[in-house]
């Protein structure tokens, strides 16, 4: 699993993969991938506020198929 920063271009309300918040458009998006940049999806700003240590710990799932390649 990596962590992936782009300039926003949400065209449309998207939800935090953590806490399931809405997210609303700001200049850059944290989106979650996989080692091959498979995008999982975005993270909200406050969760990216937890840390990356603490996300990572909140999505073990993401985890494993990462691991899996």
């Amino acid at each position: 699993m990596k962590f992936q920063i782009e300039c926003s271009s949400l065209a449309k309300q998207e939800f935090c993969l953590i806490c399931d918040r809405p997210i609303h458009t700001a200049e850059a998006r944290l989106i979650v991938c996989s080692d091959q940049g498979d995008g999982f999806g975005d993270i909200c700003p406050e969760c990216i506020g937890m840390g990356a240590y603490w996300i990572k710990s909140q999505l073990p799932h993401f985890r494993s198929l990462s691991i899996r390649g």
